[in-house]
């Protein structure tokens, strides 16, 4: 067996060596790998962040002008009338395709609330003959409930679209995950989120412009980790945004 390995060996000849040439090219060859992938990674993470930041714009707030008012975001919408009343109400099931109740020609008043809503938050003023009712109650004390703001006198509310004809009042708490106080629905920070005023409180409200009242606003109360929010879908209401912030600024928790 020794001879065989012998004469294998000398067949084969001396094994050649490994030059400084071959290590430099071997090394030239990694980092090359290792640029593609670093270079495959960050391309990937790019993507990823702008479908983030897209779905995050999506229903993050438009910015304020130098005095505090609402400025109108780069996406604008028609201002709704009778005629443009959809099929399809943003937010609700996509395979629901009743319409959104009649759009009246003049905005229903906004009034002072002589009566409290029943829920854990009431509100200082209330669309003009509307009411207030639990629609999500709080299964213990400290859980969180949802009320609906709505039209009593709407009649045959089947025929629209469920979420088309009230507002939704809602509490909401910030939380912190090692980024800063952060609201249900925002990526980003509450202090780094463009604000708005809801009357004396400072808030953040989702994209549209100035005529659009059917939006959702968060209210700060105060300097607290207690938010307010208040998403209005009613057509029925009419309202611009400067309505809805005002109205939504009225809110507050009972003590």
């Amino acid at each position: 067996m020794t001879e065989l390995k012998d004469l294998l060996d000398e067949a084969a000849g001396d094994e050649p060596g490994i030059t400084d040439a071959d290590l430099s090219a071997d090394l030239t060859r990694g980092r090359r790998a290792l640029r593609r992938r670093r270079t495959i990674g960050v391309v990937g993470g790019t993507v990823a962040t702008a479908l983030v930041i897209g779905v995050g714009w999506s229903i993050l707030p438009s910015g304020t002008t130098t005095d505090g008012t609402p400025a109108p975001a780069a996406r604008t919408t028609p201002a709704p009338t009778q005629a443009s009343t959809p099929t399809h109400i943003p937010g609700g099931l996509p395979n629901d395709h009743r319409g959104a109740p009649p759009i009246p020609t003049t905005p229903v008043a906004l009034v002072a609330n002589t009566k409290a809503f029943p829920g854990k938050i009431t509100c200082d003023l209330i669309p003009k003959g509307w009411a207030a009712r639990i629609s999500y109650p709080a299964a213990e004390k400290d859980d969180w409930e949802q009320q609906e703001v709505f039209d009593p006198k709407l009649r045959n509310t089947k025929q629209y679209h469920e979420v088309s004809f009230s507002m939704v009042v809602r509490q909401v708490e910030m939380t912190d995950n090692g980024e800063g106080l952060t609201a249900d629905k925002y990526t980003e920070a509450w202090t780094k989120l463009p604000k708005v005023r809801a009357g004396k409180k400072e808030a953040v409200i989702t994209l549209g412009n100035s005529r659009d009242g059917r939006r959702e606003v968060h209210v700060r109360q105060g300097k607290t980790t207690h938010l307010i929010a208040v998403a209005n879908n009613a057509y029925n209401l009419a309202w611009d945004e400067k309505t809805l912030l005002k109205f939504a600024g009225s809110c507050h928790y009972k003590k």
